[in-house]
């Protein structure tokens, strides 16, 4: 797996997208943290994080077909350069002081925007940059990169925002942290988000990408509208009932599974510790610990049989449901970022699969497209949970917490359990060239 690391345009890729992985999930952090000590508010935290959903929800499928019209590397040097301009404008607005909910919202509906172009194009790279024999292990790397951004990247952002830290609750005498105290390490956690954007844009530059294959109508017939090439790909998607059933059971899992990790978790620190965004930055750092492990893992094993590969994934995903619950159950920290380690791990370990097997039997002319139907239902339909889950957090937080827990655990056991689990065709390199 290492071996691709020699290779120079590869390492260069991947460099690029290191650094804007940790600079997301400082932002990931400071975020939810911004809105709620300027508000004290779970829902309005909800309502900015749906906000930021929506316009990424609405053009996902757009942005798929565009990456396919024109290039992966292309459609992620243009969201780079928006998503940088976007987070240092929050930051100069938060060190002048002048920030608001209005702003907060118009930039998180403009960076959501960007994403729903970022998030296709960055999964369609992969397979233009390596050969398909090496597919799985460039995935693995690449994921795994993510995951080591995940436990860097929120540690950062807690050490920023907070100045000093302490995981202690609320004791008598102690003074938790307010907007005002955080103001500048907010500040400063957005400026650096916004330089990682600016050294991934550089580093594509210099990264040379394969055009996907088209089929010869697709290269003499420039005519299909964009909405008429989304929906050919989302017929193959659907004649395809593993992939249907998986795509469906993750809109599910994630409708119930985002919110409460982004909205609900930074709440629940918050009536916990006194440094919250530390806490919170030790636990998601945790799973992303898990995580890095777990793509290594899957990049060195073989995994599951494409038979049971769809039915395993959703038992593994049953237990990232019941870990939501369990940390509500019992307060200590380091339960939550145990449960998060474990989790962490196999949740990157089958997802490394998954994705390998989706990219291999997906027909190359359609790779952007369905790779965009696979973040649409992984992040589609956040804007409406977080409305209604944010204000079931503002209603009574735990019980909210557990009730998604069990959504989470009963919806994913009765996907693994549907025949269509093990109903998988072999990948397209096993058979003849679809048309």
């Amino acid at each position: 797996m290492l071996k691709l690391f020699k290779d120079r345009n590869f390492f260069t890729f991947w460099v690029g997208q290191f650094i804007s992985v940790i600079g997301d999930h400082i932002s990931l952090v400071a975020f939810p943290f911004l809105v709620l000590q300027l508000t004290g508010s779970p829902a309005l935290t909800a309502f900015v994080f749906a906000a930021q959903g929506l316009p990424r929800a609405v053009m996902m499928l757009v942005g798929g077909a565009i990456v396919d019209r024109t290039s992966p590397r292309l459609v992620m040097m243009v969201s780079n350069i928006v998503r940088c301009a976007l987070m240092l404008l929050l930051a100069y607005l938060i060190y002048i002081d002048q920030i608001s909910l209005p702003a907060i919202f118009s930039i998180a509906l403009l960076f959501g925007l960007a994403d729903a172009f970022f998030y296709p194009a960055n999964t369609a790279m992969v397979p233009t940059i390596v050969a398909k024999k090496d597919l799985k292990e460039g995935n693995a790397i690449v994921q795994g990169s993510v995951w080591v951004g995940v436990i860097i990247g929120p540690a950062i952002a807690g050490l920023i925002i907070a100045g000093q830290v302490t995981t202690m609750g609320h004791d008598v005498g102690l003074v938790a942290a307010d907007y005002q105290s955080n103001r500048a390490g907010f500040a400063r956690a957005f400026f650096i988000d916004s330089l990682t954007f600016a050294l991934s844009f550089l580093t594509l530059l210099f990264v040379r990408a394969r055009p996907l294959e088209q089929d010869e109508k697709d290269t003499n017939e420039n005519t299909a509208s964009v909405i008429g090439e989304v929906k050919e790909a989302l017929r193959w998607v659907w004649s395809v009932p593993a992939i249907r059933l998986g795509f469906i059971g993750i809109a599910i899992l994630e409708f119930f599974f985002q919110t409460p990790i982004f909205v609900g978790l930074p709440a629940l620190a918050k009536e916990r510790f006194l440094e919250p965004a530390y806490v919170y930055g030790l636990i998601v750092a945790a799973y992303g610990s898990g995580a890095f492990m777990g793509a290594f893992i899957g990049g060195m094993t073989q995994g599951p049989s494409d038979r049971n590969l769809v039915r395993v994934m959703f038992f593994i995903f049953s237990g990232s449901g019941a870990a939501i619950g369990l940390i509500v159950l019992y307060e200590p920290y380091w339960w939550a970022m145990l449960l998060f380690l474990c989790t962490g791990c196999a949740d990157s370990f089958i997802w490394v699969h998954f994705t390998t097997w989706l990219q291999k039997l997906t027909p190359e002319k359609l790779l952007g497209r369905v790779m965009s139907i696979m973040m649409f239902m992984s992040v589609g339909l956040i804007p409406i949970a977080s409305i209604i889950m944010g204000v079931a957090f503002e209603w009574n937080l735990g019980v909210s917490l557990i009730a998604a827990s069990v959504i989470i655990v009963v919806s994913c056991i009765l996907a693994a359990l549907h025949p269509d689990s093990r109903h998988i065709p072999k990948p397209r390199s096993e058979t003849q060239p679809q048309h």
